[in-house]
């Protein structure tokens, strides 16, 4: 099974692995277990990094391995690109949990002002 495809069938985020077993001798660990943000990808996504890496970053081999033209392997290429910068969003500054606080009428525009 491919631990990026696993999605909350309530919700469908991504679910957090919490558990990992030896099938040898029947260790078992239970925790929060962190990925890498490339196992987050699918796995076509994944194949296709891995051989753009090997070929040194060569959009034209990529073009050779797909079998494509090359603005297909360079729109391909793009693509996996967005889906990183969206797994790779960084969290809401302060700023912006602050002014969403005042936007959703928990707090004031007074105690907007101190908390910015």
């Amino acid at each position: 099974m491919d631990i990026s495809e696993v999605r909350c069938p309530g919700c469908g985020k991504t679910m957090t692995p919490v558990v990992c077993d030896c099938q040898e001798c029947s260790l078992r660990l239970e925790g929060r277990f962190s990925l890498s943000i490339l196992s987050e990808l699918p796995t076509s996504d994944q194949a296709l990094m891995i051989a753009f890496v090997r070929s040194f970053g060569s959009i034209k081999r990529i073009q050779e391995i797909l079998g494509v033209s090359y603005p297909t392997a360079r729109m391909r290429i793009a693509g996996v690109i967005k889906r990183l910068d969206g797994i790779m969003q960084a969290p809401d500054s302060g700023e912006n949990v602050i002014l969403g606080m005042l936007d959703s009428g928990d707090i004031t525009v007074t105690e907007a002002i101190e908390r910015l």
